[in-house]
């Protein structure tokens, strides 16, 4: 069963894998998996060490002539794991769960749990995104698992693999408290393996910590996130609504309370603690809430299915039991399909599935660009804009970049090392054309440097313009200057 779930999630998650143009996050990734391990070990020292494995890991898979659509696969292949790691996760919760429920209902609730799973459009987003938000889900998943299956030092170890991968899912830590509270007898043993696997992640904890200005960008979240969020990951409006029905079902109808409470702290409480730890330590972003998911999709499948089964003393009790429940887990799956149908179309469309037309920017510059044309990223450095260069370099061949002094790969640097503004304003008096490169409406200075590169830019005009999602191109000329006017004096 577990293994036909994952054959499915391989099917959905697999759909237009290389529709989505990528986004800037998922051209580092590919721009940084494309280097050596030596510069990806020397970029790692200074940024980005939270995903240092995720990186190593790619690049030990795919070497250095990855492209985004292979570095997506290694999500696919996550998510689809998930799945089958899910089926196992539910079917143990609801089956060590007292109340009456037996071994039909906890594999119904395993099946659904992971159907739900696959169905969800929020799973096929980050299924198909060249991060490693996707894995961060599995190993969250199998590491709940391992608790179940009191797999200590598998479970210590799955807290290690987690820190190295997205620290944020520790936060699912919350849930395997709570179960284990609830589980007499364990929980010394939890404990001891709890505290185990954190005192072997606190030196890359620390680590990690030094870099924290890699999230300088984010901002406490309002509370209307909260409810945004909630209506993203469920595919929408109705999503939400069939979620939160189901939610309530659960106070009337759940035999098994300990699964119900696992699934509450992983796949609801989770939103709201990092939503409150934000407030202080800004972390609030869409993709550090993927593993979340799964918890979602456990306690969804556990209302819906650990109904059936309070006594089955006789066959026919049984049989009259089984089809009520497989029933609402049918249309639970089918609703969740049905709600999200229309996010599982737009997350795969080739400009906005991901949010940004990087592939339509790079093409647009390849159609129009000469030999010797100049290019300028305004604003420039960590907004990432220049990554498109590492992405689709043959689109740039022949282009000078003028503010760039040392490209990224030998700079140890995610997008290279800028020139100062008094030689970005000499490169520009070479060049007759410039490619001018940002984000839409007014160019924007971001650095001194920036708007150094905006006040030489103010002797130009804009001879082409267009916007691709999130990204705008200017091509830019000198104005022209006016012949002066001489007069002849009269006789």
């Amino acid at each position: 069963m577990a293994l036909l779930t994952a054959l499915a999630g391989l099917l959905v998650f697999s759909h237009r894998l290389a529709a989505p143009s990528p986004w800037r996050d998922e051209a580092v990734t590919v721009a940084v998996v494309r280097r050596s391990a030596a510069q990806i070990a020397d970029l790692v020292r200074e940024v980005d060490l939270v995903h240092a494995p995720y990186y190593f890991l790619a690049h030990a898979l795919l070497g250095r002539d990855a492209d985004v659509v292979d570095v997506r696969r290694i999500s696919v292949v996550a998510a689809a794991l998930t799945a089958a790691a899910l089926c196992g996760t539910a079917r143990r919760a609801v089956l060590a769960s007292p109340g009456g429920v037996g071994p039909g209902a906890a594999r119904l609730a395993g099946l659904t749990a992971a159907l739900v799973w696959v169905a969800t459009p929020f799973a096929s987003r980050y299924a198909q995104e060249a991060r490693p938000y996707a894995l961060a889900a599995l190993l969250v998943t199998v590491s709940t698992y391992c608790l179940l299956r009191r797999w200590w030092a598998a479970y210590a170890l799955t807290l290690l693999l987690l820190t190295a991968v997205n620290s944020t899912a520790l936060l699912v830590l919350l849930a395997h408290a709570g179960w284990t509270l609830a589980s007499p007898g364990t929980r010394r043993r939890a404990a001891l393996a709890a505290a185990a696997g954190l005192a072997l992640s606190a030196p890359l904890l620390l680590a990690q910590s030094r870099q924290r200005g890699q999230v300088a960008f984010l901002q406490p979240p309002a509370p209307a996130d909260l409810l945004g969020h909630a209506t993203f990951a469920l595919g929408g409006t109705a999503g939400a609504l069939l979620a939160a029905a189901v939610a309530v079902a659960a106070c009337v109808l759940a035999r098994a309370r300990r699964a119900v409470l696992l699934g509450v702290l992983w796949g609801v409480a989770w939103v709201p603690l990092l939503w409150l730890v934000s407030q202080v330590q800004p972390l609030w972003t869409t993709r550090y809430l993927v593993p979340v998911a799964p918890g979602t999709c456990l306690l969804l499948a556990t209302v819906v299915t650990a109904g059936w089964g309070a006594t089955r003393s006789a066959r026919s009790a049984r049989g009259a039991r089984v089809l009520p429940a497989a029933g609402l887990a049918a249309g639970l799956v089918a609703g969740t399909a049905v709600a999200g149908w229309h996010m599982q179309v737009v997350f795969r469309d080739s400009a906005i599935g991901h949010g940004e037309d990087l592939r339509g920017t790079a093409e647009l510059i390849a159609e129009g660009a000469r030999p010797g044309d100049g290019l300028l990223f305004v604003p420039d450095g960590e907004y990432r804009y220049r990554v498109v260069t590492q992405l689709y370099p043959e689109a740039f061949a022949g282009l000078e970049d003028l503010a760039l002094a040392e490209p990224a790969a030998t700079s140890g640097t995610l997008v290279g090392v800028p020139r100062e503004p008094a030689e970005v304003a000499r490169a520009l008096a070479g060049v007759d054309r410039v490619w001018v490169v940002g984000g839409p409406g007014e160019l924007l200075a971001a650095t001194p440097a920036d708007a150094a590169t905006v006040v030489a830019l103010q002797g130009w005009e804009v001879v082409q313009e267009a916007d691709r999602r999130a990204f705008s191109v200017r091509l830019v000329e000198p104005a022209a200057t006016p012949e002066p006017v001489t007069t002849t004096p009269s006789p």
